[in-house]
């Protein structure tokens, strides 16, 4: 059956990048260094080639997913900003990353063509203010908007980081920016907007803490251990101190809106908030961060994986 959604699509095709990347970067598999380019060329890391079944599915996502994505289709919501309530905000973001990640894998001049056109097409609608996002100018905040501002930022700074590009880095510098001046301005805390109490929302600790590393700008530092401090608080998800209470057991499990604010197992946004906090740990040292990753991942093993090796349900942590 086809998935009869962009969302669906999207996720299908770009899960085979994500698998098998990891798999071919991370695992040790046989590699050799390509050669490295500087400016305005992207620059392949590590090049592996794969064979067999892996390598054929690998090669067909590659041609047939991010080859053919229709970068009009991505950019038009950023354009329009009609949004209320959706996410399709968070596709440009995942496109860019699974693409980025390919091109380390095979560097291609039709991928790179593609990129270079995808990320100065993002960045051409970001608006004085420094967003870029789908949400109408009433909604902004509210439901999947910074989710969205998210994965743009991590589309840029991954951008940033395979071509030295200063406009990809600059242009997240100002989400930030603004996603820091609009809570502000609005005297709201970010465990209190979107979904899944505060975790869809705040799991933009990741690409804040990255603008850190990258810019070296304090500014970015403070926010993140914002974020982590309003976790912490009665309206937040309590990433920290419930490290230790198995993750499908950490609230009451919601009866009228499972996919609302109440929803404190949505294991995607845990799981997007502990990578946040591995990256404060890694730029801080605090132990408590790394000790809290720890024991939230032996929660899920001792509590959530079953036999396919998977874990969770109706995308929630159950037990």
């Amino acid at each position: 059956m086809k998935p009869k959604c962009m969302e669906c699509q999207l996720k299908r095709g770009y899960g085979l990048i994500f698998l098998f990347l990891a798999a071919a970067l991370f695992t040790g598999a046989g590699y050799k260094m390509a050669d490295m380019h500087v400016n305005d060329e992207l620059q392949p890391a590590t090049s592996v080639v794969l064979s067999g079944f892996t390598g054929r599915q690998l090669d067909a996502a590659y041609s047939n997913r991010l080859l053919v994505q229709d970068q009009e289709r991505l950019i038009a919501p950023f354009r329009n900003r009609t949004e209320t309530s959706c996410w399709q905000s968070e596709f440009w973001g995942k496109y860019v990353t699974s693409a980025l990640l390919a091109y380390r894998y095979k560097p291609t001049p039709e991928l790179k063509k593609l990129l270079n056109h995808s990320v100065r097409a993002l960045i051409a609608t970001q608006t004085a203010d420094g967003y870029i996002g789908n949400y109408a100018p009433d909604s902004r905040l509210k439901q999947w908007d910074i989710w969205g501002r998210k994965y743009c930022m991590l589309g840029l700074e991954g951008y940033y980081d395979l071509t030295g590009d200063r406009t990809s880095l600059e242009a997240a510098g100002r989400v930030a920016d603004n996603l820091i001046a609009e809570l502000k301005e609005h005297h709201t805390a970010i465990v209190t907007m979107g979904n899944h109490r505060g975790m869809a929302a705040s799991s933009v600790l990741e690409p804040i803490t990255g603008l850190f590393v990258r810019t070296g700008n304090k500014r970015y530092l403070e926010f993140a251990e914002e974020i982590v401090r309003e976790w912490e608080t009665d309206s937040g998800p309590r990433l920290l101190s419930k490290a230790g209470v198995p993750v499908g057991k950490r609230f009451p499990r919601p009866v009228h809106s499972w996919y609302g604010w109440e929803q404190g197992q949505k294991a995607y946004e845990m799981m997007s908030c502990y990578e946040g906090l591995l990256e404060l740990y890694r730029v801080t040292g605090n132990e408590k961060y790394k000790q809290a990753v720890e024991s939230t991942w032996q929660s899920i093993q001792d509590t959530e994986l079953n036999a396919a090796g998977s874990g969770s349900g109706m995308e929630c942590w159950f037990g």
